[in-house]
């Protein structure tokens, strides 16, 4: 048992050292124009709301950027009709980023209730799993929805997220996995089929913006 406990001991140490003395991987970082530049414009029907000259509907404030720690926010309210949903996508390779929306919405006065894991069809990456959670405000009644890219693919668990960004990290020698947070939230009231036929067409276009990237 003794020798068994030293073998284990000298196995823990040499890893530890091939770890520590290993070359470490030159971490990627990307600019806030160019995470903006990958995500889509136009979603099918659907055209952002920009000012002239502008390539996202609104900046978030500073302390948005120094709480999340990302690469870049894209913020668009896409419109159609009478559809609209601002979708923001926060780019990050920091856990900081991956963070759970409903603190939040919230401490935007946000009554929160509902949550639940739901899958959105897309043409491109299958099934994608998302977040569902309804939000009340004042009789303003809405449906939430968040999900995450990795480099592994898309989830809707922020548990998962945490578990495979670490997982990640021990298995490339230190290297941080990538990708975003985005959020989904109609601008008023709309039929959760069609906000979910949105999103699905929103990661198709993501796709094909980002050349697979996304």
């Amino acid at each position: 048992m003794k020798k068994m406990l030293w073998i284990l001991a000298g196995l823990m140490t040499s890893i530890g050292l091939a770890y520590n003395f290993a070359p470490r991987p030159h971490e990627k970082s990307m600019t806030e124009d160019e995470v903006i530049a990958m995500l889509p414009i136009k979603v099918g029907k659907f055209q952002p709301m920009l000012k002239q000259g502008e390539k996202v509907s609104y900046t978030m404030d500073k302390s948005s950027y120094d709480i999340l720690k990302p690469w870049g926010i894209c913020a668009r309210v896409f419109v159609s009709g009478n559809e609209s949903y601002d979708v923001v996508a926060i780019a990050s390779n920091s856990k900081e980023s991956f963070h759970d929306p409903q603190i939040c919405f919230s401490a935007q006065g946000w009554r929160l209730s509902n949550q639940r894991d739901d899958v959105i069809k897309t043409k491109t990456r299958g099934d994608v799993p998302v977040t569902l959670v309804d939000m009340e405000q004042r009789g303003d009644n809405r449906v939430a929805m968040y999900f995450f890219r990795l480099s592994k693919g898309y989830y809707g668990n922020m548990g998962l997220v945490k578990r495979d960004m670490l997982k990640h990290l021990f298995t490339n020698w230190g290297q941080k996995d990538e990708g975003a947070f985005i959020r989904l939230i109609p601008t008023s009231s709309v039929d959760v089929e069609k906000m979910k036929k949105f999103a699905a067409d929103w990661v198709d276009a993501a796709n094909e913006s980002s050349q697979g990237y996304y």
